[in-house]
């Protein structure tokens, strides 16, 4: 009884200080404010530094949650933490291309590339990867806890089998998310529905031209400083 009573207080305290979506609004409202005000500083960096706001603002607080997104917790309010609506989907996707042409018109630039200018281009689209995964994430345990089989047969919670007696917690399913964006891979997690097999293509085809653009951007940076 004391555990759950724990349990319950601590689900209530982060839902009392993060609202629904509350690290992408924050996230966004930083990069809106972190645009604006490079835009009157240094024009050029206004792009690459609005989207490392925005970026850096979703993980920070999105870290801050992840202690408390447990296995129990998930069950209930797997929906609230879940980001990727359209809209936030084709934000987030706008401000990486973004960041993505930025970075290569900082490194081809006629007369020479600022080293700032690249580093914080270099920084916004490594910050976009990274909120890439945790999206992902996040979007796994909503598929997971809270949708329903939609391919018949048997039935299986989610569509992911995990390895393991312990329910997924947050961890388990940023450990599938990175697995997915860096090895363009499943790993020791199974996949065992048609839904999510949907989903985790989609990502392995994002995560396989994402890394694509990270290598060349590497070897341009390289070439660059040669």
């Amino acid at each position: 009884m004391a555990t759950k009573s724990r349990q319950k207080q601590r689900r209530s305290a982060v839902d009392h200080v993060m609202p629904r979506h509350a690290p992408f609004y924050f996230g966004l409202a930083f990069g809106i404010v972190g645009l604006c005000l490079t835009l009157l500083v240094m024009p050029k960096y206004a792009i690459s530094l609005g989207a490392n706001c925005l970026f850096a603002g979703f993980l920070a607080l999105t870290l801050l949650k992840v202690p408390h997104l447990t296995a129990s917790y998930l069950h209930e309010h797997a929906r609230d933490e879940d980001t990727p609506g359209s809209g936030i989907i084709l934000i987030v996707l706008v401000v990486i291309v973004a960041s993505v042409v930025s970075l290569f018109l900082a490194l081809n630039q006629e007369g020479g590339s600022e080293i700032g200018e690249i580093i914080a281009s270099v920084a916004s689209v490594i910050l976009g990867w990274f909120t890439v995964q945790v999206m992902g994430a996040l979007h796994y345990a909503y598929e997971y806890y809270q949708v329903p089989e939609r391919d018949g047969g048997e039935t299986v919670e989610g569509g992911l089998e995990f390895p393991g007696d312990e329910e997924p917690d947050a961890i388990a399913f940023l450990y599938f998310s990175f697995t997915v964006g860096t090895s363009v891979a499943t790993s020791d997690t199974k996949v065992t529905s048609n839904a999510m097999r949907q989903r985790v293509m989609a990502h392995l085809i994002f995560s396989h031209f994402y890394n694509t653009i990270l290598l060349a951007a590497a070897v341009n940076v390289i070439l660059g400083s040669g």
